[in-house]
């Protein structure tokens, strides 16, 4: 009974050691424009996620300076796409966050954030 545990305990660590191999992997390779902490100018009209592989991205949200979320509109959630590129609203400047959900390829769910200033 004592070896049954000993081998269900490590079964279970060589489990999520894998899983968390996996979840990292899926993060790499992903770059975005305007990218993380970039100042950008009021006249930037889209964003772009930029993947390794093929993403189905769900949804884009951008809240602004001012406490408003925005939906950011591009390709369809059914389209898989290595470069994801959504229109932006008229900026204001101040901080604003990018956050965005899809899946990957193998079918997972996949999520991320970013940040980027507007100019005075």
């Amino acid at each position: 009974m004592k070896l049954r545990t000993i081998l269900t305990a490590a079964a279970l660590s060589v489990g999520l050691a894998l899983s968390a191999g996996a979840a990292s992997a899926h993060g790499k390779g992903m770059m975005t424009m305007p990218s993380n902490g970039q100042t950008i100018g009021a006249n930037t009209k889209v964003i772009h996620l930029m993947f390794k592989d093929p993403m189905q991205i769900t949804t884009v949200t951008m809240k602004a300076p001012d406490g408003k979320t925005y939906k950011i509109n591009g390709p369809a959630a059914n389209e898989s796409v290595k470069t994801w590129e959504g229109k932006l609203p008229k900026l204001a400047p101040g901080n604003y966050k990018v956050d965005w959900r899809g899946m990957s390829p193998d079918g997972h769910p996949m999520n991320g954030s970013f940040a980027f200033k507007v100019a005075n």
